[in-house]
């Protein structure tokens, strides 16, 4: 091994050990990854991480798991100094509790969504970075060679100034959406619409594919999906397999979003069709998710639709009557799984 990757690995915290057993193991690039993300020596156990971060292991153990992470031994040397300045940061959230009441329960209630959501975020990223190391070993560069590219090339400063900037630009505009202009009422409930568009035929699809075939089918559908929704004023609230829920302001743009989605992938050479269920009402908010009557109702509808095809509560259709963009026609009233028999109207595209 070349004394430079030596050099750079020991001054992020790597062992002599480790470092050696990386080489023997051809994991040398991923040794180089793993301490350029989290630089550092691991020398402190959980039971260290408790008394520096000024708690008890109880809560040491609990914040872990809060923030995805299982039970390790309480004497495992495995975490850094830059650990215990972060637990003791968060710690330091709700010593002080002068904004609202904030405790130790809110707190992990926090940091399970927000781990979670990096959780995602990371494994999005991963899949690059393996189609990387896929793409250098098919070049014929070794282990090594590979280590010594990301040691010289790699910043993940960056990328963390870049992931905090935009979590500041999310939380302004959630800000806007919930404060502006309001009295501050029930903080769980909003009002606005949801919902629901599903690819038509999907399991069948699946048993078809190839794995690549089958992640570009749905990387492609992601792609028109949240431009479609961020473009109209929605937002995505998750993507469930097959299936997008999105939320927005009004009903108006909840329809826009399920027309323009259902119609941008009829031409699509690579999807099959879509269909959609909306519905509008007061929103059941927690944790960055929706839930409630109108939430149910909106997935529903989404299951009965067919291929190419809007439905929403006639209520809903009443309010886009008017809208010159918009074509509403009634159907059949529907009885829906768990709610009953409702009126239902489809929504399309005005000729």
């Amino acid at each position: 091994m070349r004394a430079g990757l030596r050099r750079f690995l020991r001054r992020r915290g790597a062992s002599a050990a480790e470092i050696d057993n990386a080489a023997r193991g051809r994991y040398l690039a991923l040794l180089v990854l793993d301490r350029e993300i989290l630089p550092g020596a691991r020398k402190h156990s959980l039971a260290d991480l408790a008394a520096r971060g000024k708690t008890d292991l109880a809560t040491a153990r609990a914040v872990w798991r809060a923030v995805g992470f299982p039970d390790i031994p309480d004497d495992l040397a495995a975490f850094t100094d830059a650990d215990i300045a972060t637990l003791r940061a968060f710690l330091e959230t709700f010593a002080d509790s002068w904004f609202v009441d904030w405790s130790l329960d809110v707190a992990l209630s926090q940091a399970r969504v927000v781990s979670s959501s990096l959780a995602r975020i990371a494994d999005a990223v991963t899949d690059d970075v393996a189609r990387s190391f896929r793409a250098a070993s098919d070049a014929g560069l070794s282990d090594e060679e590979l280590a010594e590219r990301i040691a010289a090339k790699v910043d993940f400063d960056a990328t963390e100034e870049l992931i905090g900037h935009l979590f500041r630009l999310q939380l302004r505009s959630a800000l806007w959406r919930r404060l502006a202009g309001v009295a501050p009422g029930d903080p769980g409930t909003v009002h606005g619409a949801v919902g629901f568009v599903d690819l038509v035929g999907y399991t069948a699809l699946a048993e078809q594919l190839e794995d690549d075939e089958l992640a570009a089918l749905l990387r492609r559908f992601g792609d028109i999906a949240y431009d479609t929704v961020v473009a109209a004023g929605g937002r995505i609230v998750k993507t469930i397999g097959d299936a997008v829920m999105f939320v927005s302001d009004t009903a108006t743009t909840a329809a826009e979003i399920a027309v323009t989605l259902t119609e941008r992938t009829i031409g699509d050479e690579l999807l099959p069709a879509t269909r959609a269920g909306v519905a509008a009402g007061a929103l059941v908010l927690r944790e960055g998710d929706y839930f409630g009557p109108v939430v149910n109702l909106a997935s529903r509808l989404s299951e009965l639709a067919r291929p190419s095809t809007v439905l929403a509560p006639a209520g809903l259709g009443e309010l886009l009557a008017g809208d010159a963009r918009f074509a509403v026609r009634r159907i059949p009233s529907k009885r829906i799984r768990d709610i009953g028999r409702i009126d239902v109207c489809a929504i399309s595209r005005a000729p």
